[in-house]
């Protein structure tokens, strides 16, 4: 009986430490965009994360805290989810997301989910605010370190209908339109479209 080999995108990490950097890229010069997952050590990420929510955001809003706090450390410790930081210049933050593998997702009744398919969910867009169009370039940069991980195969996106913003950013990102097997609702009715980005062979 061979000992089954742990994801390296949904891995269980050890919160009592610094998460490292797992993607650095210049997309424009001097500026440089880092990805690692959401750090657990100190409160920084969840101060950070907390202001991001009051700002209104949605998802988590209204959440105190130490909520917040045990949120983030279940996903972290999750062998099936991880949440991430964007970094401008290694420093700043400048948006968060998060991976669920689709199979322990809610997700998989309304997909023909398989082996190898996961959700992103992006409660705060990264955005520069000196170049905002610039999104699409770091969506896209955080998806080729995605499907770097072998195990990712293909990655939904579920946005609400009334998302016009989110809408067009995914299909600019390179998502196509996901022909689901139900309609979708999120946040209890609000109907939703499934999109849908496939590694490259």
């Amino acid at each position: 009986m061979t000992t089954p080999i742990p994801d390296s995108l949904c891995q269980s990490l050890n919160v009592r430490k610094e998460q490292p950097i797992v993607l650095q890229k210049e997309l424009v010069p001097g500026y440089l965009i880092s990805l690692r997952p959401v750090s657990m050590h100190d409160n920084n990420d969840i101060n950070v994360i907390q202001e991001w929510l009051t700002d209104g955001y949605p998802g988590k809003a209204g959440l105190p805290a130490d909520q917040l706090r045990v949120f983030f450390i279940l996903l972290a410790e999750s062998t099936y989810a991880q949440a991430f930081m964007v970094l401008l210049n290694g420093i700043t933050p400048i948006g968060q997301l998060e991976v669920y593998q689709v199979l322990h997702d809610e997700l998989k009744d309304a997909v023909d989910a398989r082996e190898g398919d996961f959700r992103i969910y992006v409660p705060v867009m990264p955005v520069i605010s000196d170049f905002p169009q610039i999104t699409i370039q770091i969506l896209q940069t955080c998806l080729s370190y995605f499907f770097s991980c072998i195990e990712v195969k293909r990655i939904f996106w579920v946005i609400p209908v009334s998302d016009a913003a989110r809408n067009k950013v995914a299909l600019n990102t390179g998502f196509g339109l996901h022909k689901s097997l139900r309609e979708l609702t999120i946040d209890g009715e609000q109907p939703a479209k499934v999109y849908q980005y496939t590694r490259l062979m």
